[in-house]
């Protein structure tokens, strides 16, 4: 079974310049990957030391005190992405090295299976190419993918699960969406989304040949592929905790989930939380690491400038384009039933548009990371502007320079370290 059947380097350019893509990629998560010296960033407090009690490694006292050495005290996630992040430092010792190199890995990877699921979604190279553009200089993609936090593992496996599922690969995409799940629980929205997209896709394309839909059919591919993956689910769950969580039956664990999200409340969000639709304007900024530097006068400060200054933001000439992209998408997808077009739509609404409940009728505290899965699909959205309008491409490549630039002004490191 060939698990990758649309990439030949060789024979296609875009594949040429992906590779090139990828390198650039990699080169800008890798570079000053263990600097500023000794520092962790944003919730690395937590998974790097939760890794370290994991390990039965020194730790600092004040995340999790009096936590059982061996077992995974963080019980509200469930274990898999911090049981990678602990093997990863087992492997190569208890350092930055050790903490990010998952996050590396699977953040350049991911950009590699966008561009797959979308070349083979949409069969066209430069959609798929324009795509993995945007991803790459997405700078709340590019922060997560070089930190060790939990989002990018969540994210590697929602695209795998995804793309798998576009190569008719059933089983494997079911069980990649779980262990999306299994690295946190927000991956069960990429299940839903295939769920919801493969309904509406047999729907439209049904109705496209005049055919009846197949209700029983329809629903027998839906029960099977749920069945995979909620059985999987289980199963991770069981494994996962008898050894590194301390829970013998996953119902207590998934219970105990739900009862400490349900506790996550605030009335009036505060300091870096933030409500979804602050999100779609870049708003309520996250310092993740900032680091200043003083310049001095006559033994006074004259000037403060950052030199590092690790941020929860997005690029603003990205986001700024998600409700038109998302809007032409919409407009694409109905009109002339463009299944890319669809997919991104769909891939908006699951895993962004249940938030706003979540916040206006719960009062759920949320932060501003939350958007991170879902900016692919704004990715997708962009592109399919530009590629399906040829008459555009001067006007993407101004508007890929501007990209960039945005993405340069957020980069964390301001001088060299």
């Amino acid at each position: 079974m060939k698990l990758i059947d649309n990439f030949d380097p060789k024979k296609s350019s875009h594949d040429k310049i992906l590779i090139c893509l990828l390198a650039l990629g990699f080169l800008l998560r890798i570079i000053w990957l263990d600097k500023p010296d000794g520092s962790l960033i944003f919730d690395e407090k937590y998974y790097v030391n939760i890794a370290r009690i994991i390990l039965k490694l020194p730790h600092d006292p004040d995340i999790y005190e009096n936590a059982a050495l061996g077992l995974d005290p963080n019980q509200e996630h469930p274990f898999l992405a911090k049981g990678i992040i602990a093997l990863s430092i087992s492997l190569l010792g208890d350092n930055a090295w050790g903490w990010r190199i998952p996050s590396v890995i699977l953040g350049t990877l991911s950009i590699f299976l966008f561009y797959l699921l979308i070349k083979k979604l949409s069969n066209k190279n430069e959609l798929a190419l324009l795509s993995a553009f945007l991803m790459t200089f997405s700078n709340l993609f590019f922060v997560h993918s070089r930190i060790a936090t939990l989002d990018i593992f969540m994210l590697f496996f929602m695209l795998l699960g995804f793309y798998w599922y576009f190569t008719n690969n059933i089983f494997l995409s079911s069980f990649a969406l779980a262990l999306s799940t299994m690295s946190k629980l927000n991956g069960i929205f990429g299940f839903f989304t295939i769920i919801i997209f493969h309904f509406v896709h047999k729907f439209f394309e049904s109705r496209k040949y005049g055919e009846r839909f197949n209700w029983t059919k329809t629903l027998n591919w839906v029960g099977r592929y749920s069945i995979i993956f909620f059985i999987s689910v289980f199963l991770l769950f069981l494994l996962l905790d008898w050894f590194w969580v301390g829970y013998k039956n996953p119902f207590a664990h998934l219970s105990y989930i739900y009862n400490y999200n349900m506790a996550l409340t605030r009335e009036v969000l505060e300091d870096i939380e933030s409500y979804p639709w602050q999100w779609l304007l870049n708003e309520v900024r996250i310092p993740y690491l900032i680091i200043n530097v003083d310049v001095y006068s006559d033994n006074q400060v004259i000037d403060t400038y950052p030199s590092i200054a690790f941020q929860g933001v997005m690029n603003p000439f990205i986001i700024f384009l998600a409700i038109p992209s998302i809007i032409y998408s919409a407009y694409t997808a109905i009109k002339i039933y463009d299944k890319t077009a669809l997919f991104a739509l769909i891939w908006f609404s699951t895993l962004y548009l249940p938030y706003y409940p979540a916040s206006l009728i719960s009062h759920r505290i949320m932060y501003l990371f939350y958007f991170l899965p879902t900016i692919p699909s704004i990715c997708i959205g962009i592109s399919n502007i530009f590629a399906y309008q040829r008459s555009l491409r001067i006007i993407f490549f101004i508007y890929a320079i501007t990209v960039i630039i945005g993405f340069a002004f957020l980069f964390p490191f301001k001088t060299f370290p």
